[in-house]
């Protein structure tokens, strides 16, 4: 019987070439779809200046918002505006600007104004004598735009004014006033980490970027905003401040977005504008400020609620003689309640009272983060200004890392602070030497041999200068912004002024 051999057809459309075609055909196929938005897009770079971050805040507008700096009566210089320095310290400068000046602006809240003392001794003016020391034939001109409670939204209309002034650099110092005044962020949902970080990167082409700007136009336009006075009235200005904080985590998460965007915003106005810009990460008091406000867990049960009770109790009534008993009783308390800040915050001390410096600190981190009434910058925060710095390529100072290097157990307490955010003189020297050196590493300054004498002799005339008087009334304010601070000043406005 003769076998039959079955034999393969090949198909036209089987082997290497065939293959090589297929592709070559996909590949055609992608550079006919992608070539058109590849001109457009190549079109728009060449006609289309740059789209700058979007100047519109869609969450809050200003009903009568009032420029910082007006003319002086003459046309010769600008000065604070009269109505202004409820929030701000006088401070003036040349109309024209001198051909050898140096203009910088430094923005912020009430650290960047020198509270609970006063612009005399904040990191503006020993900043400005180290560059008088570094180069006295300058004319360095260091404007101090500290606002008492200012958060970053309100700082933003201030950056695009300055912009009027011939500034050579700015310095931003923000982040501990964001939770002051009440805002709503209802509408804001919570985007997946990946989607947000893939959304900033396209924003980098044209095409993309116009198109986002026209569409948030159109959605910010049926949004409504929280319409804020011209100036601050804090939430602690009203008789019932604490209590009008409570645990709200939509609330929280739209502060923090809102403060990115703040950030970010302000950068890419400076770079737009051509001008330099230094962001601080600002420091706060961890071992030695206690949570402002601490709540339970709104789902424990009755029986739940009474063991921390009596756990919290228990661990009170032994006291510091045995460390290692009452942060027994505390973890335990923990164990079924662990978002109560002031439970979070005294397992803290009983480490730090242990000598355990590291995990004390993991815990007063938590207890900041856990505090309901936030007058310090949160974490994520300081991961913002990391993020914006990074992604806009800006000198970041970080002012966390430098006061945690000078302390002995590495947890910023009162060394270097005098309440819960504001520094000692000693502390804002410090921080005016490290914007120094940012400035020197960006090639802004460029000392002679022998600044340091000089400077150190500034500084001695600059302290020699302040009699009793001045720390006196640095006292009487840190008094008041303590007691501001857990809710017991009344609704008064120059309680306000001096206290945060």
């Amino acid at each position: 019987m003769k076998l039959l051999r079955r034999t393969s057809c090949r198909r036209d459309g089987d082997g290497p070439r065939s293959r090589r075609r297929t592709v070559l055909f996909h590949m055609a196929a992608a550079v006919v779809v992608l070539a058109p938005l590849v001109l457009i897009e190549l079109a728009l770079r060449a006609a289309v200046p740059a789209p700058v971050a979007d100047l519109e805040d869609p969450y809050v507008s200003f009903s009568g918002l009032r420029p910082l700096f007006v003319l002086d009566p003459a046309a010769a210089r600008y000065e604070t505006a009269p109505e202004r320095l409820t929030a701000f310290r006088p401070q003036s400068f040349a109309a024209v600007k001198e051909p050898h000046a140096f203009r910088v602006f430094c923005l912020g809240g009430s650290t960047v104004q020198g509270r609970p003392y006063s612009v005399e001794t904040s990191l503006t003016s020993w900043l400005e004598l180290n560059l008088r020391a570094a180069e006295p034939d300058r004319a360095w001109e260091v404007i101090n735009c500290g606002g008492i409670s200012y958060a970053s939204y309100r700082l933003v209309p201030i950056l695009r004014e300055l912009l009027d002034y011939d500034p050579d650099l700015f310095i931003l110092y923000t982040g501990h006033n964001e939770f002051l005044e009440d805002r709503s962020y209802g509408r804001i949902k919570r985007a997946p980490t990946s989607l947000v970080r893939v959304h900033r990167t396209m924003l980098n082409l044209r095409t993309y970027a116009l198109a986002n700007r026209w569409f948030a136009g159109r959605r910010g336009a049926r949004l409504p905003k929280t319409v804020l006075p011209a100036e601050v009235r804090t939430r602690l200005d009203y008789e019932e401040a604490l209590e009008s904080y409570r645990r709200d985590e939509t609330w929280r998460r739209g502060i923090v977005e809102h403060f990115y965007r703040n950030a970010e915003t302000m950068v890419r106005l400076a770079q737009t504008a051509g001008v330099p810009l230094i962001l601080v990460n600002p420091v706060s008091n961890l071992k030695d400020c206690p949570p402002f406000k601490s709540e339970f867990r709104a789902d424990l049960s009755e029986t739940e609620l009474r063991q921390v009770m009596d756990l919290r109790q228990r661990a009170e009534a032994t006291g510091w003689t045995d460390a290692y008993t009452r942060l027994g009783f505390l973890e335990r308390a923990v164990e079924i309640d662990e978002r109560h800040a002031g439970l979070l915050y005294q397992v803290g001390k009983c480490y730090e009272r242990l000598g355990r410096f590291a995990e004390a600190k993991q815990w007063f981190v938590r207890a900041r983060e856990e505090d309901v009434c936030p007058l310090r910058i949160t974490t994520p925060m300081h991961e913002s200004l990391l993020k914006v710095a990074a992604r806009c390529r800006v000198p970041l100072v970080d002012v966390r890392a430098l006061i945690e290097d000078r302390t002995e157990d590495g947890i910023p307490g009162r060394e270097w602070l005098l309440d819960h955010v504001h520094p000692r003189i000693e502390g804002h020297q410090l921080i005016g030497e490290a914007l120094y050196e940012a400035m020197e590493q960006v090639r802004l300054v460029r000392a002679d041999s022998g600044w340091e004498a000089r400077r150190d002799e500034l500084w001695q005339q600059q302290l020699a200068s302040l009699d009793e008087a001045y720390y006196a009334r640095g006292a009487a304010r840190l008094q008041r912004v303590r007691q501001w601070s857990r809710g017991r000043i009344p609704r008064r406005d120059e309680a306000r002024n001096d206290a945060e």
